[in-house]
């Protein structure tokens, strides 16, 4: 599938970490916990666990239970955080099979087998990692030594940035439109996971050319400012999906396209995507003046789940030879 993968340093720390199970749990559900700390905007499983169990399996009103919890403990401004803070355990691209720093699987959900199994020891057993093993895995890279694949789009028209800075934070005000990239950006982040597939499912039935620039899986270091030397010290270590897409946009009259990023606590992949596609519409269709038409079509396919979810997730896949030709056609007209 991706012919430029190889086994290196990184996807071999990735492994070890996925190797590290935690004593007692007899049901997995870490997938789930990692959504509603995104759709909460809070990192901490162990209270996601506990509000799925309190809200009897109801995942709107745990993640209303975790934003109430959340409002009620003390807030610490963080550091900005830094490139080398961020290690990558995970990173793909469908835009280019060679890209500089190369690609790796790390820990792939989607290679996993979709048949429903009714044996109790796992699908697929993970091979024992001796604790040596696991102390001497190598650093993953940083997003400091690592390049962006969006610069290998030299040339090409692309859509206007709009004007960035720090946007509103959601947890503390409410916010009204008109709103500034970074703040509908934190809305977004925290947005329900199905409502924003559905979305991005509605804008790519809508598109010449979608494409996924990169996706990361990154562990981020958290730094706060110590309360006697104000030094900044990691306190936390966070998971979080970015990803990078670009759309067909009109540039000044001529084909072009627009870039969108998103990026999401946790591993659950498809919401970073959703993000992105939501992103890049946004700055190619002029804050989606094109209505959404919601013919029955439409609103059947956005309703179907599983569906929506394959739409969304199938931009992982490589997309190569298409994009190598969409590129060749915009880039025609350039100077």
């Amino acid at each position: 599938m991706y012919a430029s993968m190889q086994e290196n340093e990184a996807l071999d720390a990735a492994r070890a970490l996925v190797n590290q199970t935690v004593a007692g749990e007899q049901i997995d559900t870490s997938v789930l916990e990692e959504q509603l700390c995104a759709e909460a905007g809070l990192w901490d499983r162990a209270a996601a666990r506990r509000a799925l169990h309190q809200a009897h399996g109801d995942t709107a009103a745990a993640v209303a239970m975790l934003r109430v919890w959340a409002a009620t403990q003390p807030h610490v401004t963080p550091e900005p955080v830094r490139p080398r803070d961020v290690a990558i355990e995970r990173r793909l691209s469908s835009a280019y099979p060679r890209i500089p720093g190369g690609q790796w699987l790390g820990a792939a959900r989607d290679l996993r087998s979709r048949q429903l199994s009714w044996d109790d020891a796992p699908a697929s057993p993970r091979p024992a990692v001796a604790p040596e093993a696991a102390v001497e895995t190598p650093p993953l890279p940083t997003r400091a030594t690592t390049s962006r694949v969006r610069d290998l789009l030299g040339g090409i028209r692309l859509a206007p940035e709009p004007e960035d800075g720090a946007g509103a934070d959601p947890a503390t005000s409410v916010l009204t439109p008109p709103l500034s990239r970074a703040s509908r950006m934190s809305v977004l982040a925290r947005g329900e996971t199905g409502a924003l597939v559905a979305l991005s499912a509605l804008i790519l039935g809508r598109r010449q050319e979608a494409i996924m620039m990169e996706l990361t899986v990154e562990v981020v270091a958290v730094r706060v400012a110590h309360p006697s030397s104000g030094i900044p010290c990691v306190i936390a270590e966070v998971p979080v999906t970015q990803v990078e897409v670009v759309l067909d946009a009109d540039v000044a009259g001529a084909p072009g396209l627009a870039t969108g990023w998103g990026a999401t606590l946790g591993t659950v992949e498809r919401r970073a995507l959703a993000l992105a596609l939501i992103d890049a519409a946004m700055k190619a269709d002029g804050e989606l003046q094109q209505p959404l038409l919601l013919d029955e079509q439409t609103v059947i396919a956005a309703s179907d789940g599983a569906a929506t979810n394959g739409f969304v997730e199938h931009l992982r896949l490589p997309h190569y030879a298409s994009f190598a030709a969409y590129l060749s056609a915009v880039s025609g007209g350039t100077s």
